[in-house]
């Protein structure tokens, strides 16, 4: 193996890891907010959180992402880096200087009239404006392979998070500003740390050219994160509006357990097929491999809904105890509006490999307005269940309008419907889950039956040759290969 792949392999085992003690300590915090929260005052946390990725998104305007995108066209690296940092400094002063000023007249309208609203936007853009800083340094380790430095900025705040709530949330009982608190001192202990540490190397420049790059790509990429962002979180405020902020707490356990899809699958899967198709879509059979990867997606990709639905119940008792059962049942709608999500990919590749992105942002855009439209149909009539349904909808609608343009400039001939194919097998086993259920009381029993249904839809999957067995151990030695050489590229993708 060459030096340079053993960079690559040994970069990737490190995001890994990281990666996946990040969502440990994640899950850890769960049960520690549910504890000592009471439903309603979690429902508010859970909106000011979606307040906070979306503020994140305006205030960063991307400049990270561009200084990733550009690094290897500027000489002096540091100094794109010190614009970037000195941009983020000025813009950042501005946002929170801002932020103080319009609170007052804002958080009663968002947050209700909670003591600490007041206080709620101010923490918040301080937390966006410290975080976008840090991303700065760990997107610029990143891009020079130092993968142990990139990804320790992100899970040393995380961990400073989890001990700063130990304290002012647990101990001194400070409530939701305690958590905002703890995210605020852990986000700027970690810059503090790493300005000390690169003092040396840090000018206040704003160099004209370099900035421009940077702010005309971010920006560029800012109105499909806020499409996304329209698509993923919105449905949180709207819920609030029809129903309460119980019914966001209850709502957001089974999202954080149904968006589970995304790092234990989809993520791992996308980054081994991003390279993948870019290279077979020019070989004579990159048609028929692509489809290859599509069989195998979805039949991974059913197996983890199922897992999900399946186990939702022991999830829910784990992280969010109590009044929080009903999560339980969202959970199987949201791992399945996660699925088809991914199935993106696949639909939209003739329009990646056409370049027409604009067709794509507008693609995105529907999605997001009709998921809106969706909510505001559905909340009414179902409540959170109608706000998960809608996900679903606007993902599958989605799928539609990207198959039709993206098999314009590469037609694949996936079927829009194939992947619906699995209902008939994952319906059953689930109508049988939900049968014995209210019977089981001992946890070892129903682990016992659920890993029973989950192997019978394996054998039923074979059986309507949904999947071969010899197709699934090839393609699944050659997933495990590829994933070995290219599992770098799920790092670098969390740093953009």
């Amino acid at each position: 193996m060459s030096t340079d792949n053993r960079k690559i392999l040994s970069s990737g085992f490190v995001y890994f890891a990281s990666s996946l003690m990040t969502q440990l300590v994640n899950l850890l915090l769960i049960p520690l907010y549910t504890h000592h929260l009471s439903q309603e005052m979690y429902g508010q946390y859970d909106l000011i959180l979606s307040m906070q990725l979306l503020l994140s998104l305006m205030i960063a305007l991307g400049v990270h992402s561009g200084m990733i995108r550009f690094f290897n066209e500027f000489d002096d690296k540091e100094g794109l880096r010190n614009t970037a940092l000195t941009f983020g400094l000025l813009w950042g002063g501005l946002c929170i200087a801002a932020a103080w000023g319009v609170s007052p007249w804002v958080s009663g309208l968002i947050f209700g009239q909670a003591d600490t609203a007041s206080q709620y936007i101010p923490y918040v853009v301080m937390i966006s404006v410290f975080s976008c800083l840090n991303l700065i340094y760990s997107s610029y380790y990143s891009m020079q392979f130092k993968a142990l430095r990139s990804s320790s900025i992100p899970f040393a705040v995380l961990i400073l998070t989890l001990l700063f709530v130990l304290l002012l949330f647990i101990r001194l009982d400070m409530g939701v500003i305690g958590i905002l608190r703890a995210q605020l001192l852990a986000n700027a202990l970690v810059l503090a740390v790493l300005f000390c540490v690169n003092i040396r190397r840090f000018r206040f420049m704003l160099r004209p050219e370099p900035l421009r790059r940077m702010l005309n790509y971010g920006t560029g990429l800012l109105l499909g994160d806020i499409s996304a962002w329209v698509l993923g979180l919105s449905d949180r405020f709207l819920i609030k509006g029809y129903m309460n902020l119980s019914s966001v707490a209850v709502y957001s356990i089974g999202y954080k357990i149904g968006m589970l899809m995304n790092p234990v699958f989809i993520n791992p899967f996308m980054s081994v097929f991003t390279a993948f198709k870019f290279r077979a879509y020019k070989e004579a059979d990159g048609a028929e491999k692509i489809r290859g990867m599509f069989r195998m997606y979805n039949f991974l990709g059913w197996l983890c809904v199922l897992g999900l639905s399946l186990f939702a119940n022991v999830a829910v008792q784990l992280v969010a105890p109590g009044n929080y059962e009903a999560a339980a049942d969202v959970i199987p709608i949201i791992s399945f509006s996660y699925f088809l999500s991914g199935s993106i990919a696949f639909y939209s590749l003739g329009l990646h490999i056409a370049n027409k992105m604009r067709i794509n942002y507008l693609i995105t855009m529907l999605a997001a307005v009709l998921n809106v439209a969706c909510n505001i149909v559905l909340i009414p009539w179902f409540g959170i269940y109608g706000s998960a349904l809608a996900t679903v909808i606007s993902y599958a609608v989605t799928n539609i309008v990207f198959h039709h343009y993206g098999s314009k400039y590469y037609p694949l001939h996936l079927g829009v419907w194939f992947p619906y194919k699995y209902l008939i097998i994952y319906l059953p086993i689930y109508g049988i889950y939900r049968a014995y259920m209210p019977f089981v009381d001992a946890i070892w029993v129903e682990i016992a039956l659920n890993t029973l249904l989950i192997t019978g839809f394996i054998v039923l999957s074979m059986l309507f040759k949904f999947m071969t067995r010899k197709e699934l151990m090839g393609d699944w030695r050659r997933f495990v290969r590829r994933r070995s050489e290219t599992i770098i590229m799920e790092g670098v993708q969390s740093e953009t």
